[in-house]
């Protein structure tokens, strides 16, 4: 529980050292992949297995598929930085956090998941919460429009992210499975290094000293350092604590936004945050409890939403 929370807490400042940084959205993330991937490389240097693991994911369909969840992680992440330019870090941040309802759809129409009315309710309670946070009715004329545009973004920025979890998982389904977490972020970063090359030519600013630390920061600490604390944590954590803790990173990036940028949360915006967070942790004790054998022999037929053939 301390390493997940230490680990929600970094991600809840990756926003300050995104828009410290001065540079635009997809140089940062390019450099984030880039130094990132030096820093996993570096572990995965020292052990044989996941040297043995990387080898045979890059070389098979399953590198492929995994290099397509990263192309939407980092499209996921250029979407984020740049919902930074119309909201707040801290707002953006919150509303990121209806994506796991954006998974629980994706799964339902990608991977045949069942879709149940309790999970349509707290979705609904997580949409109410978007719009307390958003707080539209006090926005007029342009600050209308580019506060729709920051939602709009960090909405399609979560679809994306939902996504690249959702090939993962299909990854998984398959007889041979995924690799472990620590070669398929290392993959990612590749693939998002690769995607967003041509960043470097579209926007060649010149960053400063600071600059240059701060995408340091960035990479090293809120990437390499914060994935392997992560991912050292879930194993030891049931999905109930997981799914609960997760809020600590929209609320560490609210106290941040307050800190850097003295940003302040009003009342009904505290309200939508608390929606929000309640629909995320009521939908994953609603899970526990339907995967839970009693719940299994009683409860009844669930509403499925079928997945139409595609070609």
């Amino acid at each position: 529980m301390f390493l997940l929370t230490v680990g929600m807490i970094m991600s809840g400042t990756i926003g300050y050292f995104v828009v410290e940084s001065g540079a635009p959205p997809a140089v940062v993330v390019f450099w984030r992949c880039v130094i990132g991937a030096t820093g996993l490389f570096a572990v995965i240097a020292v052990r044989a297995n996941t040297r043995s693991e990387l080898r045979q994911a890059v070389t098979s369909r399953v590198g492929l598929s995994v290099a397509a969840s990263g192309a939407f992680l980092v499209l996921n992440w250029i979407l984020i930085f740049n919902a930074y330019d119309y909201l707040s870090i801290g707002v953006a941040t919150v509303i990121f956090h209806v994506e796991p309802f954006i998974l629980i759809a994706l799964g339902a129409l990608f991977l045949q998941e069942r879709l149940s009315r309790r999970t349509l309710g707290w979705a609904g309670l997580g949409f109410v919460g978007i719009v307390l946070v958003a707080k539209p009715w006090t926005a007029g004329g342009e600050n209308m429009g580019n506060l729709l545009l920051g939602v709009v973004l960090t909405l399609v920025a979560a679809t994306l992210y939902a996504a690249s979890i959702v090939v993962v998982r299909r990854q998984q389904a398959l007889a041979h499975g995924a690799p472990g977490p620590l070669v398929i972020i290392t993959i990612q970063l590749i693939a998002g290094a690769v995607i967003t090359s041509p960043s470097l030519a579209l926007f060649p600013r010149q960053i400063t000293g600071a600059g240059w630390a701060h995408l340091f920061v960035l990479g090293l600490v809120n990437t390499a350092l914060m994935y392997l604390i992560i991912y050292a944590a879930y194993p030891r954590l049931g999905t109930a604590t997981i799914g609960v803790l997760a809020f600590v990173y929209p609320a560490a990036a609210v106290v941040v936004d307050l800190i850097a940028y003295g940003t302040i949360v009003t009342i009904s915006q505290l309200m939508g945050f608390a929606a929000i967070a309640g629909a995320g942790i009521g939908q994953v004790v609603t899970a526990q409890r339907a995967n839970s054998p009693q719940e299994t022999a009683s409860r009844s037929t669930p509403l499925v939403i079928e997945r139409r053939e595609t070609r």
